[in-house]
């Protein structure tokens, strides 16, 4: 499981990443378990735990989310 901070709503938010698409959102008034699935032609859809509906506020920290992957991934590491 890695972890990781964002910058959300002008607050840094940490994230643990459970697995390849679930997330566990540290936000100030609890948690939140998001999982992100990909549609047949790749788009990715954020979902509250449980939940069969995107709402602005899970999509909104899933692009953070991906947005931090993204920028993680172009940073050297020393092999």
């Amino acid at each position: 499981m890695s972890t990781f901070t964002i910058r959300y709503a002008g607050k840094d938010i940490r994230v643990e990443q459970d697995s390849d698409n679930s997330f566990i959102v540290n936000l100030p008034d609890g948690l939140l378990f998001l999982i992100r699935k990909q549609d047949n032609e790749g788009a990715s859809h954020w979902f509250e735990e449980g939940a069969d509906n995107e709402t602005d506020i899970v999509r909104e920290i899933g692009i953070t989310i991906e947005s931090h992957q993204m920028s993680d991934e172009d940073v050297p590491r020393n092999r």
